[in-house]
């Protein structure tokens, strides 16, 4: 007996009585895109980007990454837009980036990724053809494995990556003394970073160094002088030790050659500052040097502590946490407000953005292209605290970092997440 739903059953009657149609919760319509956001599908294919760059550093030595800036990608990664666009359009469905279709698109650009850039970049002529030991690799590719192949000369259905599907991948063979000048760039580490902060702890420099990375296109971070004068000025601001959080572990003297208050306040200088008698007030010194500027109360508000500096630029003030927030939202879209939980400021990753929010917020880039000589030093400096008493000191630390050549040959993208717009 087959099934029969109550409507038809009321049709079956004559339909002369009432019909009462229950309704559920109403749902939204699904979304069905024509046109694919670009911001999200420009993260999509960064993914294919970013494999095909690890998949080659991981055969490159140690501390070293393919310099992509060095390759023009601007066909590949049209081909590959229009690839990820046709198939979220085709399905007429929301956006998905784990759609398997998409999935074997990016994993098909990023094979052809690695061997373009073995070709253009490292100028490889050949590579061993590596298949994935499993029953899906099609039997013409299990006959190529281990195979040396010129790139001159493809097997028969093409190098690695422009069959669909390929679970095939082209292992380069690299003679390190025939690459290319400038076909590899220097990765940013912890232990590079260590010649700048030779005080500090190496778990810190190792975040730090993770974060920077990220940063290196979007904090116009992307030029030998420009990272340079960054660290110099990082350097100076954060100390040996690469504190992520201020020090107010002053002396009189040392209070009255720092802030304005204890110069005209000598007495709460000794009162305050540390002494063989009593160790330094951080509270109270930060209460009352801090008082009454960048947007902080008077003393008695407990702004000048709650916003004392922190990050990696010394970030100080109620203000200047609120405009960092603002910034932060706009470019990171994490829902922090730095200005309800200022210590956030002095986690590592935010440590390192909140000095790039004020390296770009301060106009540094444009100064720091004036080389690495002591005027561009002293623009910068200018620009960062027209009165310090540090302008030597800043010169010093520059020349230091300058003639050490640990960032000479920093990559100008990101080697952990790097994306087409970065190098272009």
């Amino acid at each position: 007996m087959r099934h029969e739903s109550k409507f038809a059953g009321w049709i079956r009657s004559g339909g002369n009585s009432v019909f009462v149609l229950p309704l559920g919760p109403v749902q939204e319509p699904e979304v069905k895109f024509s046109v694919v956001p670009d911001r999200l599908q420009d993260s999509i294919i960064d993914d294919a980007l970013a494999a095909g760059v690890a998949r080659l550093n991981g055969f490159l030595s140690e501390g070293v990454s393919i310099d992509v800036t060095s390759v023009d990608l601007t066909t590949i990664r049209d081909q590959l837009r229009s690839s990820v666009a046709g198939r979220l359009n085709e399905t007429g469905v929301p956006v998905n980036p784990n759609d398997p279709v998409v999935n074997a698109i990016l994993a098909r650009y990023a094979e052809a990724l690695n061997g373009h850039f073995q070709r253009d970049a490292l100028q490889l002529e050949t590579y061993i053809w590596r298949s994935q030991d499993d029953a899906r690799v099609r039997a013409a590719h299990a006959e190529n494995d281990d195979r040396v192949f010129a790139w001159a000369n493809p097997p028969a259905g093409g190098h690695p990556g422009e069959a669909w599907n390929c679970r095939c991948t082209a292992e380069p063979i690299i003679d390190p003394d025939s690459i290319p000048e400038n076909a590899v760039c220097d990765i940013l580490t912890g232990d590079r970073l260590a010649a700048v902060f030779p005080d500090a702890p190496s778990d810190r420099l190792a975040a730090i160094a993770r974060e920077l990375d990220l940063r290196i296109a979007s904090g116009s971070l992307d030029s030998r002088e420009r990272l340079i004068h960054f660290f110099a000025q990082m350097r100076m601001e954060a100390g040996s030790n690469a504190r992520l959080e201020e020090s107010l572990n002053y002396n009189p003297r040392g209070l009255r050659n720092t802030f304005s208050y204890f110069r005209d306040n000598p007495d709460d200088a000794e009162r305050y500052g540390r002494t063989d008698e009593h160790p330094a007030d951080h509270v109270s010194i930060a209460n009352l040097a801090y008082a009454n500027r960048n947007g902080n109360g008077d003393p008695a508000s407990g702004d000048g502590w709650t916003f004392r500096g922190r990050g990696l630029f010394q970030l100080t003030g109620r203000a200047n946490y609120r405009a960092f927030t603002v910034w932060h939202e706009e470019v990171f879209r994490e829902g922090i407000d730095f200005e309800a939980e200022p210590d956030r400021a002095a986690e590592p990753v935010y440590a390192v953005r909140s000095a790039v929010f004020f390296w770009l917020d301060h106009g540094l880039p444009s100064l720091a292209d004036g080389g690495l000589a002591d005027a561009a030093t002293d623009a910068i400096t200018r620009r960062i605290n027209l009165h310090t008493r540090t302008y030597e000191e800043r010169r010093e630390i520059m020349r230091a970092i300058r003639e050490g050549g640990q960032f000479d040959g920093i990559c100008r993208f990101s080697v952990a997440r790097p994306r087409f717009e970065d190098v272009e």
